[in-house]
């Protein structure tokens, strides 16, 4: 069977291949391929979209891979014609038995929907911009928007407001990917309530998505950690809830003083000082502005500390030395990050929202909080800090459901019978 995908993200043997940096974000995506390509059923081909390219088409690892060139920004009520034409023509070459797209959110999905390109399809879903755009702020009040917006924020007229505003003018075009394609891929209740309720006639399939290998060779061990320590998988944007972790470690670090939160795509620089703190408050993002102003105000400057881009490997021992993973989104799919914690066994806290409550159980296989809610992560915390069989049953709990969850047969067996049944 020859399937094509369409990505949104250059998976990173492609990368390579066009002299980039390869990028940590969509793991899920080689490790599937890989997969696909070692069942021996499956010949594929990954379109991509990428800036500044000529089209190409290239062989790598058994894999063809096609750069689809496309422009900074896209007017989704009339796709470029030179962007359809770019996809087409991968088609042409490649003569997929089915599509399968990645994602609800760009501009994919449109080509299918409106007919551009004429091929059986299937769409997985990651996020869904229509719920998640309602929450992109994380409750941080338009005051406080305000002042954190920087002259870069200013100039390029793209700080948090205007984010906001481009998820809402987004979520137009994905309501009609929903309604004008028939078949989807989903891994919770909450996405399949919204594919039903954008799309009451769609097919709807289960899939649990495969993770990258470093997770499922990793395991938590409490006589290793680094005690009190926090791994918190993302503080990029409002949506994730950086800032109520910060405020529920204000109410802990004077009862575990060596108590710590350790994050990559974290871009506060409380550390800077004078000079450059000057210069960071005016070409800064509006979110790190805010996060170093409420770690100074909560006096966690201390507790808080940021990494740089990591690797899987890097991620899973961060997930192995930390006490506690931490997930305080204010709304999620299925996260990557809690499956990849689940699977490592690390113990997980994690806001009761979305699709979060189909992957573990209260109080067996993680803690829930409400979302926002400082008082009660604080709380959490301390429980399993204090409470080492606590810790240890949840992390049993967890790599347990995580690991027949993830399972590379059954998730490979799963895709590759949603392909047969929509080619």
């Amino acid at each position: 069977m020859r399937v094509l995908w369409f990505t949104n993200h250059i998976l990173p043997d492609h990368a390579i291949a066009l002299g980039k940096k390869p990028s940590p974000i969509g793991g899920w995506m080689p490790a599937l391929a890989d997969a696909l390509n070692e069942s021996g059923q499956v010949e594929l081909g990954i379109a991509t979209n990428v800036l500044g390219c000529l089209w190409s088409k290239k062989q790598i690892n058994e894999r063809i891979y096609f750069s689809i060139p496309v422009p900074r920004n896209i007017n989704y009520r009339n796709l470029p014609l030179s962007l359809i034409q770019g996809y087409q023509r991968a088609v042409d070459e490649f003569k997929p038995d089915i599509i399968h797209i990645h994602g609800t959110e760009y501009f994919h999905g449109l080509l299918t929907g409106r007919k551009h390109i004429n091929c059986p399809t299937v769409i997985s879903i990651q996020g869904i911009i229509d719920v998640l755009k309602k929450y992109y702020w994380g409750e941080i009040n338009f005051s406080d928007l305000i002042k954190s917006r920087t002259l870069r924020d200013w100039i390029r007229f793209d700080g948090l407001i205007e984010q906001k505003i481009k998820w809402y003018r987004r979520a137009k075009w994905e309501r009609e990917i929903f309604a004008s394609n028939m078949a989807f891929i989903g891994r919770t209740r909450w996405d399949l309530a919204h594919t039903h309720r954008m799309n009451p006639s769609a097919r709807y399939y289960h899939c649990d998505e495969l993770m990258r290998a470093p997770f499922y060779e990793t395991n938590w061990n409490l006589n290793k950690i680094n005690r009190h320590t926090i791994y918190a998988s993302s503080a990029s944007y409002p949506l994730k809830g950086f800032h109520t972790l910060i405020k529920a470690v204000s109410r802990l670090h004077h009862e575990f003083p060596d108590i710590m939160i350790r994050s990559p795509l974290a871009w506060f620089y409380n550390k800077d000082k004078d000079i450059k703190r000057i210069w960071k408050n005016l070409r800064s993002v509006g979110y790190a502005k805010y996060l170093t102003n409420l770690i100074e105000k909560e006096c966690v400057e201390d507790h808080v500390f940021s990494l740089d881009a990591i690797t899987a490997d890097d991620v899973a021992e961060e997930l192995k030395k930390a006490h506690i993973f931490v997930l305080p989104s204010f709304i999620e799919n299925s996260p990557n990050a809690l499956a990849e914690a689940m699977l490592v066994g690390t113990p997980s806290i994690a806001s009761f929202v979305g699709g979060v409550p189909c992957m573990a159980e209260d109080g067996e296989s993680a803690l829930f909080v409400s979302p926002g809610d400082e008082s009660l992560l604080a709380e959490r915390i301390r429980q399993i800090f204090l409470d080492d069989d606590l810790a240890c049953r949840l992390s049993n709990n967890a790599k347990i459901i995580a690991m027949a969850r993830h399972s590379k047969e059954k998730s490979t067996a799963e895709i590759l019978k949603i392909y047969q049944m929509e080619s």
